[in-house]
């Protein structure tokens, strides 16, 4: 695909129109005109201008700068786990996982895949038998999975709420987003499609709220996401620590207890 089509097909996503993304990029709409047609070749700064107006990830810059006829910037493809990142990113990222602990947390690349648990969350994992270690993929095993279902107490209201929230994401990715994708083939189970019918809409988010089901004892946790790395940097983008905290005083000492 040549420049001016990924341009015109990431301008169309964002949803603006040759005049709102000329005139916020400091340009004529002419010449973006030209750009997208073919008859301009962009400089390089022109790419990072309109990228960054468009707030198009790394490794698709990667790919306009290519497309127009250079060397990439920076690398198209994000790191396959943590032992394939800068050593201080792996090493803040595991400090900041460490420092959550007794409570859980796991992380996950830009598509879900867990990468990485903490103790608290392993002890989860093994004592439930859920399909969230690291190389699986979380968004999978959530919505998709049956033991996830049982073991949720809020099962519909959270996965309605995941959607939601991996929408977002996804859309963020671009018109090409391999989360979006995933996401679109998750929609279609049955059970996914009820809790969305039940739950259209939430004021819950960013926070997540899970009531998890373990043996006799109850959990009430809120989970936050953080997103770790830049639109600067493939390698780290997108990667995404989410956080389990206690609702109530219950749940608190009984991750405390067991530290």
């Amino acid at each position: 695909m040549e420049f001016g089509s990924h341009l015109k097909e990431w301008r169309g996503h964002r949803r603006m129109s040759q005049l709102d993304l000329a005139t916020a990029a400091g340009i004529s709409a002419r010449h973006l005109s030209f750009l997208e047609t073919g008859r301009s070749r962009p400089t390089e700064g022109m790419i990072l201008r309109l990228a960054s107006v468009l707030d198009i990830p790394a490794r698709d810059q990667g790919t306009l700068f290519s497309a127009a006829g250079y060397r990439p910037r920076m690398t198209t493809r994000p790191a396959s786990g943590l032992a394939a990142m800068p050593p201080a990113v792996a090493a803040a990222i595991r400090l900041m996982l460490d420092r959550h602990d007794p409570y859980p947390g796991l992380v996950f690349d830009h598509q879900y895949t867990v990468l990485l648990n903490n103790p608290a969350f392993s002890a989860l994992v093994e004592a439930t038998d859920v399909p969230f270690r690291p190389g699986q993929n979380f968004l999978d095993g959530f919505l998709a999975a049956q033991p996830v279902r049982t073991l949720v107490l809020n099962w519909e209201a959270a996965a309605a709420d995941l959607v939601q929230r991996v929408r977002m994401e996804a859309w963020l990715q671009g018109p090409r987003s391999p989360l979006q994708r995933r996401l679109d083939g998750l929609v279609r189970d049955p059970g996914v499609v009820r809790a969305l019918e039940n739950h259209p809409r939430t004021d819950r988010l960013p926070v997540l709220p899970i009531e998890l089901r373990l043996g006799e004892t109850e959990l009430r946790f809120i989970t936050t996401l953080s997103t770790f790395g830049s639109t600067q940097d493939a390698l780290v983008e997108g990667v995404l620590i989410e956080s389990f905290f206690p609702a109530d005083e219950a749940t608190r000492r009984f991750f405390e207890q067991r530290a």
